[in-house]
């Protein structure tokens, strides 16, 4: 039976929707133009057919179930119910749909007239935006940074797992609080005054704007932070939405930065007055044995300052300070040359007028002294306490060189073996020429040269032993009578 001309069908081609009429045995009794495009058949296939043939098999007879339920409360049902139906083109595929159903009655026959629309793009535009809110959640809850979102009044709207964190509050403590709570006390009528001047022109503020903000957490305790704002409109209403970044870190890391500026400036004066007061007391006959002496004093301290680098400027092993300044003589170490004493650590300063004497006795040794023939000999020995064990001593004593006499001026090596460790380490230093060789012993407060916890008399020895006294070829002069030491004029 059609009923299409008595229903008056010419107003339900117009539709964009497609239109369907059922009746209470669930057979189609009309169907529109649009109906059959979106099912994919004409519209005269689909009267007399049972309205379950556009859904797909699966659902077919759970859906006989719902329309005989339907049948018995016939109601009107608007589309957007939360249901989500499905139809299926006569080709087989199947489509998410939109259903809206209107109870109507023809010549005294109850029937159904429902309004179907294909919902494939809104179905996507609906999982496209939870994939971003997904999303968003993600990011927001899993910032490195907290997040707190305030609306106009100051109350905070929102935080997420950092914000608890950092302010040591759960979130239902925070939600709906002043933000003032999360500033210190002392600072929360000023922050006030910050606030509504900002939210009558509110507007990004990027971090790192060199302003002091500081925050509190729950036990009271305050951490400087970072701040970065940036307003959001929703509709209507306006928030704003604050990244805050705990700068504990940063801050410790400038100010560590800042002392070792200054530092680097103070060792940068020093070092240069040394090198100044090298150059002045540097004695040489030509400019060319100036740059000599000059550019071997300049090794000199630089090797200890490569031992100071590598240990960034804090304690160094004595023995190694011994051997950098020694390494031209490396081959030596073994046979003529003996290193005793503890295994002990010295600061920085200690470091560099000690090796700047180790430098000078090396170089008169190598030039003049016991290192020049192929016989001499030279021993260091160090120690820590002798009777009360606050007292640092150290000797460098040669033997078996040349006979050497006192020098007739004193030149800079004297004054860097004498009178530098006087004044640097406060020590008693002698330097004694005695015709087996050169005697230079240095004793003052362990303090001045050892780091608290140094080792004492007694503790692990750490010698380098000559070897028995061999023939060796050398590359240097052979012994000679009665040289002059000049301790590096």
């Amino acid at each position: 039976m059609r009923i299409d001309a008595q229903l008056g069908s010419e107003p339900f081609e117009q539709l964009p929707d497609a239109v369907i009429v059922v009746d209470r045995r669930g057979i189609i009794r009309y169907a529109n133009g649009q109906a059959g495009r979106l099912f994919g058949q004409e519209p005269a296939t689909l009267i007399s057919a049972p309205i379950e043939a556009l859904l797909p098999a699966h659902v077919r007879k759970r859906h006989v179930g719902h329309r005989a339920q339907y049948s018995s409360n016939p109601h009107r049902r608007p589309m957007g119910t939360g249901l989500e139906p499905a139809g299926r083109r006569a080709d087989g595929t199947t489509f998410p749909v939109d259903v809206m159903l209107n109870p109507i009655d023809h010549l005294g026959e109850p029937m159904v007239l429902a309004v179907v629309r294909d919902a494939t793009d809104r179905r996507a535009c609906e999982e496209a935006l939870r994939q971003s809110r997904t999303m968003f959640e993600k990011f927001y809850e899993h910032s490195p940074d907290a997040l707190v979102v305030v609306d106009e009044s100051g109350r905070i709207d929102r935080v997420n797992v950092q914000a608890e964190a950092l302010f040591g509050r759960p979130r239902d403590h925070l939600l709906g609080q002043p933000i003032e709570m999360l500033v210190p006390e002392r600072l929360r009528e000023r922050h006030l005054a910050h606030r509504l001047g900002y939210m009558k022109a509110p507007r990004g503020r990027p971090m790192g704007t060199d302003l002091q903000l500081l925050a509190q957490r729950a036990d009271g305790s305050e951490c400087p932070v970072d701040i970065m704002l940036s307003p959001i409109e929703i509709g209507q209403r306006r928030v704003v939405l604050a990244v805050v970044r705990d700068i504990t870190e940063r801050k410790r890391a400038e100010a560590h930065l800042r002392l070792l500026m200054r530092e680097v400036d103070h060792r940068a004066k020093n070092i240069l007055s040394v090198v100044q007061a090298m150059a002045q007391r540097t004695a040489a006959n030509s400019a060319q044995e100036f740059i000599s002496r000059f550019s071997e004093r300049i090794r000199g301290l630089s090797a200890s300052h490569d031992l100071l680098v590598r240990n960034e400027w804090k304690s160094i092993r004595l023995a190694e300070l011994v051997r950098s300044q020694l390494a031209h003589f490396g081959d030596l170490l073994e046979s003529r040359i003996a290193l005793r004493g503890p295994d002990l650590r010295i600061k920085a300063t200690a470091a560099q007028t000690l090796g700047m004497a180790l430098h000078e006795l090396a170089t008169n040794a190598g030039k003049y002294g016991a290192l020049s023939t192929s016989t001499g000999r030279v021993d260091i020995m160090w120690r820590v306490g002798e009777t009360d064990g606050h007292c640092f001593t150290m000797e460098w004593k040669e033997s078996d060189g040349p006979t050497v006499v006192a020098p007739t001026r004193r030149g800079f090596g004297w004054s860097v073996l004498c009178e530098l460790t006087k004044i640097s380490l406060e020590a008693d230093v002698s330097l004694d020429y005695v015709p087996a060789g050169a005697v230079w012993r240095l004793r003052c407060p362990v303090e001045r040269v050892c780091e608290s916890g140094a080792a004492q008399a007694g503790d692990v020895i750490a010698p380098t032993e000559p070897a028995p006294k061999r023939a060796r070829t050398l590359d240097r002069p052979t012994r000679r009578p009665r040289t002059a030491h000049p301790a590096s004029g």
